[in-house]
C-alpha cells in the first residue's frame, strides 16, 4: 500500500514513474518489469473533470511495458487488446479503418479521434504511423463528443510520448525477421538545463512483402518507411510549462494486394494485376502545448499543425485486364487551436470549459483512366445498347485506346466549438457524483469540383456517307465545374452518474450523443464525368434524331454528398479492484441508437467506392476485462467484447436489410496475455523475460446481405529474451499458429476480391539503453 501512495505523490509532483522507479531499483527504465495495478492509471487530463481511474466510462490504458510486451509498433497493433476495438490491416497506410462497438468508417472520415500529446490528427489517412517512445496510450470507448466534438462517436485514442524532462538516456534497437523485415530505431533524451529537456529520434523500417503479384513476379505489398521526431519540454517557471513536438514520416509501399475470391470454394487466388498499385505519403506533424497552473485553475493552450502529401495508384479492376486505373493525389494543411480552463480545487464541484477551432485545406487530384477493356465494357456498351433500342440510329464507335478523366477537388473546411463540463461530487450521499456537459459544434464545408474530358467517336455508315466519319469535332469536351457548400451544426450533450461504493469500486450510468460529420464522395468523379460525357453527346445527336430518349442528369450535389451520422449511447459499468494490488476488473454494458448510418459501397459501375447513408441502426453489447498480478514475476490480462450491431431501418430499393448485421465490425473480440520477468543473480544474465498473447476476432460480415463472412479466428504472438546490463536480446513471433484468415473483402466489376491476413512472422531483436 505504501508503494501506491508513493506513486501517487510522484504523479502529483509531475514526475515520471518509470524514471524514478528505475533510479530507486537501479535498473534500466525500459526493462520489462512487473508493476502493481494502480500504477497504470496515475494520469492527468487537461479537460476531464473526473480522475481517469474512476472515469464514468470505459477506458483501456497501456504502459510502455505493455506496449513492448505486446509488440505494438503502430496503432493497428492495439487491435483486440481493447474490448470491442477492431482495426483491420489491409490495403495501404491510407486505409486506417477503426471500429468500436459496431461503428466505424472504412473510407472517408472517421468515428474515432486520435490525439498525440493533446494535438488532434484530423484525417485518418495519417493514423498508421510508427509509434514513438510512448509514455502511455489511452483508449476511451463510447462517444466523447462533449470534450472532443466531431468524429469521436466511437471513442478517442490518446497517445502521450515520453518527456525528456522526466527521462534522460539513449535507446537503440534493431530487429530482423522473415519476409525481409528490418527495423532500426534510435532516440536520445537529455536535459541541457535544469528546467529544459530535449529529445530526438529516428527510425527506418522495410519489408519485402507477404503477397506475390503473379503478373509481375514481384511482391505486391513491399514497404519502406523512415521518420523522426523532436521534442522540447521547458518548465519555464513552477507554474508555466511549454511542450513542443515535431514528427515526420515518409512511407513508400506496394498496396492493395487483393486476390480473386471464389465464393463457392472459399479459395483466394494470387494477386494478379497488370497496372501499378502503390501508395506514397509524406507527413509532418507539429504541436505546441502551454499549460499554466495555479492552486485553483489549470489553463491549457494546444496548437496543432498537420501536413500530408500522398500519391495513391490503384488498378481499380484488380485483374490482368486493362479496364480502369485510378490515381489519387492528396495534399492537406490542417491547423487547430484549443484553449481550455479547468478547476483544480479539491472541492466537491469541478468544472471545465473550452473553445476549439480548426481549418483544413485539402486538395485532391483524382485523374482516372479508362483503358481499352474498360472503354468496351463501360462506354462503348452504352452506344451499342442505344443502337439496339433505336435501329435507325447510326452505329457509334469510340476510337480512343484510352480516355483520361482528370478531376480536381478543392475541399476547404473550418469549424469552431464551445464546450463545458461540470462534475458535482458527493451529491446527496458520500461517493455519489453527477457529471454533465454540453458542446456546440459548427462546421463549414466547401467543395469546388472541376473536370474536363472528351471521347472521340466515328459514325459507321450513316445514310449518304460510305465510310466511317470522325464526328468528334461536332461536340465540345465535357466539363464539370461545380461549387458546393454546407453548414453543419450539432449540439452534443452528456450526462453520467457515478457512485464510488468503496475507494476501489466504482459504478456508473451515462448517456451521451455522438456525431460523425458528413462530406463529399470524391471517388464518384469517374461516374459523374462518364454520365456527363454521355449526356452531352446524346443531346448533340438528339438534335437530328428526336427518337433518342431524353435523359436527365442528377445534380452533382445530390450524387456526391452524404449526411452526418449521429448516435445516442447509453452505458452501464462497474470498475473494481477485487484483490488489492493484484486483481482489477471492469464490466460494461452499452446500447447505441444510430441515425443516418454511413456505409461504404462500391458504385454500380465498379468505378469507385462511396459513402452513403443507410437509415437507422442499433448496436448493443458488453465488455469485460481482468488485469491480474499473479506473482511478483508474472502478470496476466483478459479482455472480451461482444457487439450486436444491426440495421434497424435500411432499404436500398431492392433489399430490406433490417435485422442484418452491419458489415466490417466483429461480433466478438478476445485477448488473453501473460507477461513474465525474473531477475537473476547470474554472472552472465541479469534478467530473463517472456510474453505471450492470444487474440481473436469474429464473426465479421463483409456485405450488407451477410452472405459472406470471416468466422471467429485467433492468432498467437510471443517474445522471450534476456538482459545483461544495458543490452537485451529477444526472439519474437507473430501469428505463430499460421492462422489463415481474411483481412478484407469487397466486390468490384461483378467479381469478388479478398486480402488474406498476415502469415507467420518471426525474428530477433537487439535493444541497447544507456
Amino acid at each position: 500500500m505504501k508503494k501506491f501512495y508513493w506513486l501517487v505523490w510522484l504523479a502529483c509532483m509531475g514526475m515520471s514513474v518509470e524514471s524514478v522507479w528505475a533510479e530507486k531499483e537501479n535498473v534500466q527504465p525500459d526493462t520489462l518489469k512487473t508493476y502493481n495495478i494502480d500504477e497504470i492509471v496515475i494520469t492527468s487530463s487537461m479537460k476531464e473533470t473526473n480522475d481517469l481511474r474512476t472515469l464514468p466510462g470505459a477506458v483501456s490504458i497501456f504502459t510502455p511495458q505493455q506496449i513492448k510486451g505486446r509488440q505494438m509498433q503502430s496503432l493497428k497493433d492495439i487491435r483486440t487488446f481493447v474490448p470491442n476495438l477492431y482495426i483491420p490491416d489491409y490495403g495501404a497506410k491510407l486505409t486506417s479503418a477503426i471500429y468500436i462497438r459496431g461503428v466505424g468508417a472504412r473510407s472517408s472520415g472517421q468515428t474515432v479521434g486520435l490525439y498525440v500529446d493533446h494535438a488532434p490528427y484530423p484525417d485518418k489517412s495519417t493514423f498508421d504511423f510508427e509509434l514513438p517512445d510512448i509514455q502511455r496510450i489511452e483508449v476511451l470507448r463510447g462517444p466523447q463528443g462533449t470534450l472532443y466534438g466531431r468524429n469521436a462517436m466511437g471513442g478517442i485514442i490518446n497517445i502521450h510520448t515520453l518527456s525528456p524532462l522526466h527521462y534522460q538516456g539513449t535507446k537503440f534497437s534493431v530487429s530482423y525477421g522473415n519476409y525481409g523485415e528490418l527495423r532500426v530505431k534510435g532516440s536520445h533524451y537529455m536535459k541541457p538545463g535544469h528546467s529544459f529537456g530535449l529529445s530526438i529520434g529516428a527510425y527506418y523500417s522495410r519489408r519485402d512483402g507477404f503477397f506475390e503479384n503473379v503478373y509481375t513476379g514481384k511482391k505486391a505489398d513491399d514497404e519502406k518507411t523512415a521518420g523522426g521526431h523532436l521534442k522540447l519540454h521547458w518548465q519555464i517557471n513552477p507554474r508555466l510549462k511549454a511542450l513542443y513536438s515535431l514528427s515526420g514520416e515518409y512511407a513508400d509501399q506496394g498496396a492493395f494486394p487483393y486476390g480473386l475470391y471464389d465464393e463457392k470454394t472459399g479459395n483466394v487466388a494470387s494477386v494478379n494485376i497488370n497496372d501499378p498499385s502503390s501508395y506514397r505519403r509524406t507527413m509532418l506533424n507539429q504541436s505546441l502545448s502551454l499549460t499554466h497552473e495555479t492552486e485553483k485553475i489549470l489553463f491549457a493552450s494546444t496548437t496543432g499543425y498537420q501536413y500530408f502529401d500522398d500519391d495513391m495508384k490503384m488498378d481499380q479492376d484488380f485483374s490482368p485486364a486493362s479496364i480502369f486505373v485510378l490515381n489519387q493525389l492528396q495534399k492537406q494543411h490542417a491547423v487547430s487551436q484549443e484553449f481550455s480552463l479547468k478547476s483544480r480545487s479539491g472541492k466537491h464541484y469541478q468544472w471545465s470549459i473550452g473553445v476549439y477551432g480548426f481549418y483544413t485545406g485539402l486538395r485532391t487530384e483524382a485523374p482516372v483512366e479508362f483503358k481499352e477493356d474498360g472503354i468496351k465494357r463501360n462506354l462503348q456498351s452504352v452506344f451499342d445498347r442505344l443502337k439496339t433500342m433505336n435501329p435507325e440510329m447510326p452505329s457509334l464507335v469510340i476510337t480512343d485506346r484510352s480516355i483520361d478523366m482528370p478531376s480536381t477537388f478543392d475541399m476547404p473546411s473550418c469549424g469552431a466549438a464551445l464546450y463545458h463540463q461540470s462534475t458535482y461530487k458527493n451529491l446527496f450521499v458520500e461517493g455519489l457524483s453527477l457529471t454533465a456537459g454540453i458542446r456546440i459544434d459548427y462546421e463549414k464545408q466547401k467543395l469546388h469540383y472541376n473536370a474536363k474530358s472528351k471521347m472521340h467517336l466515328t459514325m459507321q455508315k450513316p445514310p449518304g456517307i460510305p465510310e466511317p466519319k470522325d464526328i468528334s469535332s461536332l461536340y465540345p469536351a465535357s466539363v464539370v465545374d461545380e461549387s458546393i457548400s454546407s453548414d453543419l451544426w450539432q449540439v452534443l450533450p452528456k450526462v453520467s452518474i457515478k457512485y464510488e461504493c468503496s475507494p476501489r469500486t466504482v459504478t456508473y450510468l451515462s448517456a451521451s450523443k455522438g456525431y460523425k460529420t458528413g462530406g463529399y464522395n470524391v471517388q464518384m468523379s469517374a461516374d459523374i464525368m462518364q454520365a456527363r460525357m454521355q449526356y452531352d453527346m446524346m443531346n448533340m445527336f438528339r438534335n437530328f434524331m428526336p427518337s433518342i430518349p431524353k435523359t436527365e442528369l442528377m445534380p452533382v450535389k445530390d450524387v456526391i454528398t452524404y449526411r452526418p451520422e449521429t448516435s445516442w449511447n447509453y452505458e452501464l459499468g462497474v470498475k473494481s479492484e477485487l484483490i488489492r494490488d493484484h486483481l482489477h476488473a471492469e464490466l460494461t454494458f452499452f446500447y447505441m441508437d444510430i441515425e443516418d448510418l454511413q456505409v461504404t459501397k462500391f458504385v454500380a459501375s465498379g468505378n469507385g467506392r462511396i459513402l452513403t447513408n443507410a437509415g437507422k441502426a442499433r448496436s448493443y453489447g458488453a465488455e469485460g476485462s481482468l488485469r491480474a498480478v499473479l506473482t511478483h514475476t508474472l502478470t496476466a490480462d483478459l479482455n472480451y467484447g461482444y457487439t450486436h450491431a444491426t440495421f434497424r431501418d435500411y432499404h436500398d430499393g431492392r433489399t430490406d436489410f433490417a435485422g442484418r448485421y452491419i458489415p466490417y465490425t466483429p461480433r466478438h473480440t478476445f485477448g488473453i496475455g501473460l507477461q513474465y520477468a525474473q531477475s537473476l543473480k547470474h554472472r552472465w544474465i541479469d534478467q530473463c523475460f517472456a510474453a505471450a498473447q492470444c487474440n481473436g476476432a469474429g464473426d465479421i460480415y463483409w456485405t450488407e446481405q451477410n452472405d459472406i463472412s470471416q468466422k471467429f479466428y485467433a492468432t498467437v504472438h510471443a517474445q522471450a529474451g534476456i538482459r545483461k546490463g544495458i543490452v537485451s536480446f529477444e526472439v519474437w513471433g507473430k501469428n505463430l499458429t499460421g492462422t489463415d484468415y481474411s483481412a478484407f473483402y469487397f466486390k468490384s466489376f461483378g467479381k469478388s476480391f479478398m486480402q488474406r491476413g498476415r502469415p507467420l512472422q518471426f525474428g530477433v531483436k537487439l535493444n541497447i539503453a544507456f
